[in-house]
């Protein structure tokens, strides 16, 4: 069955129905760092969408850049966890990340049968990572959790050294603007330390 062209009324509302959950389901990461009161999915990916905005206009970005395609992926990116939930970093060591990867790529695939077909596209070139909309995107994810850290930090919230160590929440994806970024989060973080 081929995706429809437009989203039906009841398409539109079997999905919203669906998210919600996403409004309440807290950040596992956060849930095993101790954090009181820990972001939702829904927050996270609202900051993703704002990261992506600020990021844009720090950027040097071609005229060819496909801003609603960026706002599309920034709203799905986490689309799966309605109903995987938010699989923390530990589990996915341990299921492994083609397994993890595998399995949303189905559910998605399957929430999003009833909606207009770019959107799985637009989900899927961003769990590829190959496009500059995409990197741009998967950036701005890592850039919204680590400014999350900054705040639950000044908060005095979790415990959340761990996140810093090793270099993987600080994904740039080649872009210099995001590295600017998180050079002045880390700076920022080194700073509240001293």
């Amino acid at each position: 069955m081929n995706p429809p062209a437009t989203l039906t009324l009841d398409a539109a509302f079997a999905l919203a129905d669906e998210l919600e959950i996403l409004q309440r389901l807290p950040r596992a990461g956060f849930v095993m760092s101790g954090v009181v009161a820990p972001q939702t999915v829904a927050a996270h990916s609202f900051g993703v969408a704002l990261w992506c905005l600020m990021l844009i206009e720090r950027m040097a970005v071609p005229a060819t850049l496909d801003r609603a395609k960026v706002l599309t992926m920034a709203v799905l990116h986490e689309l799966a966890e309605a109903r995987l939930t938010d699989i923390p970093q530990p589990a996915r060591r341990y299921l492994g990340e083609q397994l993890v990867s595998d399995t949303e790529r189905r559910v998605v695939d399957d929430m999003l049968a009833a909606s207009p077909a770019h959107w799985r596209a637009a989900w899927h070139e961003f769990e590829d990572g190959a496009t500059l909309e995409a990197r741009i995107v998967k950036a701005a994810d890592k850039l919204e959790l680590m400014h999350r850290i900054l705040m639950y930090e000044q908060q005095h919230n979790g415990a959340l050294a761990r996140f810093w160590h090793g270099g993987v929440n600080c994904r740039w994806e080649g872009l210099d603007a995001a590295r600017e970024l998180f050079e002045e989060m880390q700076r920022r973080h080194d700073q509240r330390r001293t």
